[in-house]
Formats: structure tokens, sequence, C-alpha cells
């Protein structure tokens, strides 16, 4: 398959920003082209991720935007560091800024797919099944940080509505349907919400059955995103650590993986069916 050769993660992710924070603060780009002396137009390839960015027209529409201290730094070495293929993460605050990357991608891509073993994936989870994880997978938050946890999680959803809303295919491990909470009802939820999901029209789920055996989607959870113009990207997430992996290597082995994954998942009419079977199933603990 031929590869598109584009910008970097690095300098989309900063191009994102830039168009956010010049809405965010009430700019127009005529505003910004008289204020700091740069053609429109250059304003426009800098805001699209068309164009690499330079660190000193970066750090000036910063100062315009009045960024603060900490966070101009971080996005400067962002852009010191563009060329540099594959970004990866580590996690160190209570909400995950690599959230916040994932969703600046996802809002820019035109298809989002992905593989999950432990969860139900946070684009298709309930409140209160979010909550459940939250609480099953970290240890001793304070209540507040549960509810901004679970509340950035769910604010993700929103990029699978509206008219160009990207397409989501979903392929899950069985186990993943089988695991209870410590509430049964919020399983059983979960489960009535997935299976509702596959009656969207930009939404597919599929299962792939235990009795599948080796296969691929073994080494781990990923989510490969498709993007119109740039190189498509596949991100990772584990343990407060995160990547977004962009060489053709990388994004050649998600697609194998996800093209092997679906020969061996069931449709998405016969993963409903199982899925709703399974939410009307007693929990395993109710049945002792």
């Amino acid at each position: 398959m031929e590869r598109r050769s584009g910008i970097p993660a690095r300098v989309r992710r900063v191009s994102g920003e830039l168009r956010e924070l010049r809405d965010r603060n009430g700019f127009s780009a005529a505003e910004v082209s008289r204020s700091l002396g740069i053609s429109m137009s250059k304003l426009s390839r800098m805001e699209t991720g068309t164009r690499g960015l330079a660190a000193d027209d970066v750090a000036a529409l910063l100062g315009l935007y009045r960024v603060p201290t900490q966070r101009r730094e971080e996005i400067l070495a962002l852009v010191r560091n563009g060329t540099d293929r594959n970004w990866w993460q580590v996690q160190h605050a209570a909400l995950p800024a690599m959230w916040q990357d994932l969703m600046r991608f996802e809002s820019e891509a035109t298809a989002i797919h992905g593989w999950e073993t432990q969860f139900i994936p946070g684009l298709l989870q309930t409140d209160e099944y979010a909550e459940a994880v939250i609480r099953g997978t970290t240890h001793e938050l304070p209540e507040r940080e549960v509810r901004r946890l679970v509340e950035a999680r769910i604010g993700r959803q929103t990029v699978l509505l509206g008219s160009r809303a990207p397409r989501l295919e979903v392929l899950l491990d069985e186990p993943v349907l089988r695991r209870p909470t410590a509430d049964p009802g919020v399983m059983r939820r979960q489960l009535l919400r997935l299976a509702e999901s596959n009656l969207r029209p930009n939404v597919t789920v599929r299962m792939v059955p235990q009795r599948a055996g080796i296969h691929p989607g073994m080494e781990g959870p990923f989510v490969l995103l498709d993007f119109p113009k740039q190189p498509n990207l596949v991100y990772l997430e584990h343990r407060g650590n995160s990547a977004f992996l962009e060489q053709p290597e990388h994004v050649d082995a998600a697609e194998r993986s996800l093209w092997r994954l679906r020969e061996l998942a069931f449709s998405p009419d016969d993963s409903s069916e199982i899925i709703a079977r399974l939410a009307d199933e007693p929990a395993e603990h109710e049945k002792e």
C-alpha cells in the first residue's frame, strides 16, 4: 500500500492547539496577521498542519495568546523535536494529558479502528462503567479527581456526533464482555449500551471469540486512526504511558492485525445478539 508522506505527529498536534488557542482567545486570522506581521496564508498553513513549524513563529503566537509559561515550554519542546518520528509520553498528572492529545487526533480522523482486550473502549463507555473502571484501576483518588476523570472520558464521546463524525470500528476480545463489575447492574447496562451502539450508522462493534485461539491481537490493544491527507497513526496506552506511532512499519503491522481480527470476529449483527444475551445472563457471582 502506498504511504502518504506528511507532517510528524508532534507538529500536527501543535497545529491543532494553535487553532484552538486562537478561537479561544477570540482572534480572527486577520487580527493575528496584523498583530504579528505574518501572512494569513502562513498562519493557515501553521494551523492546519500542512507545513512544518518554526519555534520562533510558534513562540510569537503563544505570546499573543498569553499561554502560561509551563504550557508554552511544553508546546515549544514539541516543535523543537518535531522531526522525530513516533511520540512517546509518560503521564504524571491526574487527568491524562494524553487523552487531550488523543481527542485532538480523533476529531481530525475520518475513521477510528480499535482492538481492546481489557475494557469496553472509552468512546462507548457509560458513565457508571467508566467510574467503575477508574476506581478499580487507580488507588485512593480523591472523589473530585474520580469525577474529573469520568467527565473527561465521557466528554471524548462527542467526537462521534455530528455530520463530520468519524467512523468507529471496535473489535473486542470476548473476555472483555464477560468481566464483571462490582455492581452487576453496571455491566448489564454497559452491555446493552454496547449492543445499541451497533445501530448507529457510524459505529461497528464486533466480538472476537475466545475459541479463536492465538492471534495477532494477543500482542495487546491498540487504536488505528485514519486521516484524509496526513499519514495514519497508531495509538497505544499502558499504565500511564502512551505513544503515537507513525512510521510505516508500525501502521502496516496494525493494519495487518486488524484484517486478521476481522476474519476471526463475529458479524456486527451476531455480535449484538451475543452481547445482548450476555447482558441478560446472571453474573457469575450471582450464580454461587
